[in-house]
């Protein structure tokens, strides 16, 4: 019975009109701005590196930036714990930092395999990068380079 009331109610509530405000022109915006939040694709490592990826547990982080912003931080962030590849991503507004920030445009897709789940570049991070636009639904990234510190690539050029 309760499963039934429970349906009958999620019916009459989805079934209701949008909200007034949404049925003009710039409504409309907003609600295919709401509609194209999402950015689709799939992570792959390119063979070159194959033997750099971690061993036991690793991380893969796939971050979304806007070209235009100003601030270095992404809009949203996955988390993936041990992730297969190739690795075939979703990125919608349940990602987002800050629910009042939008997914759209033109946008930086950054992938980021790492021991460590947190922010931030270690060295021996192993990542890539693609442009794509918000509603993009063929994004590929290859992860082709290795983060290596400032410190660690001034060692290298004496060498």
């Amino acid at each position: 019975m309760k499963k039934i009331f429970l349906l009958l109610l999620f019916t009459l509530v989805a079934c209701q009109d949008i909200p007034q405000k949404y049925k003009t022109p710039e409504g409309q915006k907003i609600l295919e701005k709401y509609k194209k939040q999402f950015v689709k694709g799939v992570v792959e490592i390119d063979p070159k590196l194959k033997d750099k990826v971690p061993k036991g547990d690793k991380f893969l982080i796939i971050s979304v930036r806007k070209v235009q912003s100003q601030s270095p931080r992404p809009v949203a962030v996955l988390r993936v714990k041990n992730p297969e590849f190739p690795y075939r991503f979703v990125i919608t507004g349940k990602h987002k930092i800050n629910p009042e920030e939008f997914i759209e445009g033109d946008l930086i897709i950054m992938a980021r395999l790492s021991k460590e789940p947190t922010a931030g570049f270690k060295n021996g991070d192993l990542y890539g990068v693609a442009n794509a636009k918000a509603g993009e639904e063929n994004v590929k990234i290859i992860i082709n380079e290795v983060f290596k510190t400032q410190e660690k690539q001034e060692q290298n050029k004496k060498t």
